[in-house]
Order: C-alpha cells, then sequence, then structure tokens
C-alpha cells in the first residue's frame, strides 16, 4: 500500500474570544492511570465509506468540516490537547495544558483498495493498517496525548487513525 501524505496541520482548540485566560494548567494521573502508562500507545482506525465525491470536492468540502469539527471538541477536552510529562524530580507523571498547545492532523491518500484494507467481510493483516495510524510526538520528557491521521482511498472512502496515550 503506497501513502503519500498531503499535509500535516496543528489543530488549535478553539477559544471563547471573551475567555482569553487560559493558562497552563497540569492534571496529575489517578492511581488507575498509572498502571497503564507504561503500555505502549492505543491506536484506531474507524472507516468510512465515501462512493459519492471526488478527491477534489473531499479536500474542499469534507476535510475543512472534520477540522473544525476537532477544533470545537478539543475546546470541551483540552487535556487531548496537551502533553503527557514526567519531571525526574516529580514521582508522578501528569498532563501538562497550555494555551498554545494543538493536535496534530496528518491528510493522507492511499491508492490501496478501501473494502480489503478495511476488512469488508473478511479479515485484514494488521500490518496494512500500521500506515492509517500517526504516531505520537516522543520527546525525553513528554510525549503528546493524541494525534489523528485523515487518509482518502479517493472515490472509495476514507479512514480517520487515531493514536492516543
Amino acid at each position: 500500500m503506497a501513502l503519500k501524505v498531503i499535509k500535516i496541520v496543528r489543530v488549535n482548540p478553539t477559544t471563547n474570544s471573551s475567555d482569553e485566560s487560559l493558562n497552563s494548567f497540569s492534571l496529575p494521573l489517578s492511581f488507575f492511570d498509572l498502571r497503564w502508562i507504561k503500555f505502549h500507545a492505543n491506536k484506531r482506525v474507524i472507516f468510512y465509506k465515501l462512493t459519492e465525491s471526488s478527491p477534489e470536492s473531499f479536500h474542499s468540502l469534507i476535510l475543512p468540516k472534520l477540522e473544525l469539527s476537532l477544533s470545537h471538541v478539543l475546546c470541551h477536552y483540552l487535556p487531548l490537547a496537551g502533553r503527557l510529562t514526567w519531571d525526574p524530580r516529580d514521582p508522578k507523571p501528569c498532563i501538562t495544558v497550555s494555551k498554545h498547545d494543538t493536535v496534530s492532523l496528518t491528510v493522507a491518500e492511499t491508492n490501496a483498495d478501501f473494502s480489503l484494507v478495511s476488512g469488508n467481510g473478511h479479515t485484514c493483516p494488521a500490518t496494512e493498517l500500521h500506515l492509517l495510524v500517526p504516531n505520537l510526538t516522543v520527546c525525553d520528557d513528554s510525549t503528546t496525548v493524541l494525534s489523528l491521521q485523515i487518509t482518502l482511498f479517493p472515490n472509495q472512502g476514507f479512514c480517520i487513525g487515531i493514536a492516543y496515550h
């Protein structure tokens, strides 16, 4: 399966113009969250069949609406735009959110057969799905909480790949 990345966008949570007072804050992880911290990120792929749409209409009509929807949702779930941080001096990791945090949204296109990859009536090898899910950005002391990828299968449909910690 060939995958062509069209663009990578940083999506900000929408803000109410009257409420510019969002400062950085930390959300400590609970005892139950700490148990899962050493596991790999969760990854999901959701498929949407869309045969009546051309690639041009997808990029001009559907994609902007998906980006706007993501921005509105992030406004209500700010920790998803934050970073999972671990300070060597602090024994417990936490989610840190600042007003400049964003979520990475990768837009890609593939020539793969939608019905084959989506598992319509049969199983698909997991290796075929790895390209449809983005990676989380990881550095020495933090990682992003959420990353998304929208992959278009021209004249067949699209999928949304989600990686989250």
